[in-house]
């Protein structure tokens, strides 16, 4: 009798809760933060909600876009439910996009908002979007089965792997804007003619973007921090090149700083590949001479990216946090110590590329 009695309490108790059906809830799956266009606001937000459908074929992912401006976005949010006639849930919202305009501005208010928010997770991916956050929230692939899977499949390497795509989790981008020595880089979408080009990337000091990476410099970049296994690269030899699909791929990075010399780091990348495409002949006897040109030509390129970081005084690789972590004391000491040595550091590449073959010719 006494346990019949305590269900009837906890049933009675329930039915006070804020608890909602699944069908009376729009499920948020992107959100995206531009800067408003009006004067009397500051942000325009997109919530990308998912429409249910009756199969997940090809091109049947139904999506529907609502926009609000407004001064903050707990604001925005707020205003928004006036518009829509279910409750707003973010807990399948995994992927956050920020207007590239916005980003040139001091974006804490946004990022404290995103962790801040209890059903949004920290596992979510941020994105810069171009030309716009709602320009990408809005596009339709012809391909995609659920609202916003596309881009999810892009970031979690769970389909294509590409060299030139960059992933950054929310928790990670808001720990990079705290720590000492490291500082965040995002990728770019470009939305465009019904689908997605994400080959680019922008790189943060502690508050707003302040450096654009081109395709090259992000697949560089790629490369020295070892996010990747696969990746093709493209070697000038003679009058000519050729082309390496690189199958394994390691990296590691050290910092020295020895008493009365300049201090250095070390960048040791080992690669193993294959020849995959060639505008000349080769031979398959001097593929010494091959490596000698890939390794000399990349550890160049990159020697150049990493002074272009240095010179804007910005370390996405890491270089002050890998110091930190050699070097014993207060923080702020190190931290002072590590910004008189940055503007004098060296870097040294050193590269060694493994090639399997010059491919197979039949």
């Amino acid at each position: 009798m006494k346990k019949l009695v305590i269900i009837l309490i906890l049933i009675c108790l329930c039915s006070a809760c804020g608890f909602k059906d699944i069908d009376r809830r729009f499920f948020v799956v992107a959100i995206g933060i531009d800067k408003s266009e009006k004067k009397d606001t500051k942000y325009r937000l997109t919530l990308k909600l998912a429409v249910p459908g009756n199969n997940i074929d090809m091109g049947t992912a139904k999506f529907e876009l609502v926009t609000q401006d407004g001064n903050s976005i707990t604001d925005c949010v707020r205003l928004l439910k006036s518009k829509v006639d279910k409750e707003l849930d973010f807990g399948h919202s995994k992927i956050a996009i920020f207007g590239q305009s916005l980003l040139k501005e001091n974006i804490s208010e946004t990022t404290d908002w995103l962790n801040r928010r209890r059903d949004i997770q920290l596992v979510s991916w941020l994105a810069a979007g171009s030309p716009s956050a709602e320009a990408v929230l809005g596009t339709e692939v012809a391909h995609e089965r659920l609202p916003g899977n596309a881009l999810l499949l892009s970031f979690g390497k769970t389909g294509v792997e590409s060299g030139y795509i960059i992933s950054e989790y929310l928790f990670d981008f808001y720990r990079k804007k705290k720590e000492l020595g490291l500082d965040p880089i995002i990728p770019i979408i470009q939305a465009s003619n019904k689908h997605y080009t994400i080959n680019t990337s922008l790189v943060f000091d502690k508050e707003r973007s302040k450096l654009a990476l081109n395709m090259d410099e992000t697949r560089l970049f790629n490369i020295m921090k070892g996010n990747l296994n696969k990746v093709e690269i493209a070697t000038p030899y003679h009058d000519s090149k050729f082309f390496i699909s690189v199958d394994n791929l390691r990296s590691k990075y050290r910092v020295y700083a020895p008493s009365n010399q300049r201090p250095y780091a070390n960048i040791d990348i080992r690669m193993r590949g294959v020849i995959e495409e060639t505008f000349t002949h080769l031979d398959a006897n001097e593929l010494a001479a091959y490596e000698n040109a890939v390794e000399k030509t990349h550890s160049e390129a990159m020697s150049k990216l990493l002074v272009k970081f240095q010179k804007e005084n910005l370390d996405p690789m890491g270089f002050g946090l890998n110091y930190r972590a050699h070097h014993f004391g207060k923080v702020e000491e190190e931290w002072h110590t590590w910004q008189a040595l940055y503007p004098e550091l060296e870097f040294h590449v050193n590269i060694q590329m493994k090639l399997e073959g010059i491919g197979v010719i039949k």
